[in-house]
């Protein structure tokens, strides 16, 4: 069967794109529409069969407290799409702690599900500037082949370092890619993420909701942003606000230009 989408690489920079024309009939927010929403409970029929759910009721029935799905668009081989919660409105750090815990072990369970050999890549866009296409609440999954290049580190400075948990180093690297983005470093190197434990889990949730309450503060309610988990053997989570256009010198030559400074933005967000 012919593959709605195609892996290809640039010859002479060695970047990767994907070409997925039938994500052009998505359903989106953007185009000034909303369509019935096909993550609220009593519209399973709307998706495609559910791969794994937490709670209660029968399959691809309402009493779901987060769903997985496959995506109707698909850009990978695997593409899933994980529902935070029956709740339409409420954002992963707005839900209850208790229950956005589980949803990072959705996450693990859904990464140890689908190890192997190619890349898994776990993220979240929220809001129309973070390229959300419906506005309720939801991560994706991905499975990548390993031959797409898609390295990023970061280091640590101490200036730059907003918290240290027993388990996490909070930062913002000083040579990031946009204004008060906030990296969270497990201590235990050398890991997977399905590798997190309940512990740490529970340690970065709880970073996480007060970084973002930092950034609320700053950025004012409902704030764009997205979030990814580094895939590779030394993972880690990287938050992005989404406060910017990239101008035509960063397209053009891949440098970011800030007016933010990462040291001043580490002092601001510390707690």
């Amino acid at each position: 069967m012919k593959s709605d989408y195609r892996f290809v690489e640039n010859p002479v920079s060695g970047k990767w794109v994907i070409i997925s024309p039938k994500r052009t009939t998505r359903p989106t927010v953007a185009k000034g529409t909303e369509p019935i929403c096909p993550f609220c409970p009593g519209h399973e029929n709307l998706t495609p069969p559910e791969v794994y759910r937490i709670g209660g009721g029968g399959k691809n029935k309402p009493g779901w407290l987060i769903r997985v799905i496959p995506n109707k668009y698909p850009f990978a081989p695997i593409h899933e799409v994980i529902v935070d919660s029956p709740d339409h409105s409420k954002n992963l750090f707005k839900l209850d702690p208790n229950h956005a815990t589980k949803v990072f072990r959705v996450y693990r369970d859904r990464f140890n599900k689908l190890k192997g050999k190619d890349h898994i890549v776990i993220f979240y866009n929220y809001g129309v500037e973070a390229a959300a296409s419906l506005p309720h609440p939801h991560a994706q999954l991905a499975v990548i082949p390993k031959k797409v290049r898609m390295d990023v580190t970061m280091s640590v400075t101490p200036e730059n370092i907003i918290h240290e948990s027993k388990y996490f180093t909070v930062f913002i690297p000083e040579a990031s890619g946009w204004p008060y983005e906030v990296w969270f470093l497990p201590k235990k190197r050398g890991r997977l993420f399905g590798d997190i434990t309940d512990q740490e889990i529970n340690d970065l949730y709880n970073l996480l909701a007060m970084g973002f309450k930092k950034l609320e503060k700053k950025l004012g309610d409902n704030f764009p942003f997205n979030f990814h988990i580094y895939h590779g053997g030394d993972w880690y989570l990287r938050f992005i606000p989404r406060l910017r256009v990239l101008g035509g010198f960063e397209l053009a030559t891949g440098v970011y230009v800030h007016s933010t400074d990462p040291r001043q933005a580490a002092k601001e967000l510390a707690w």
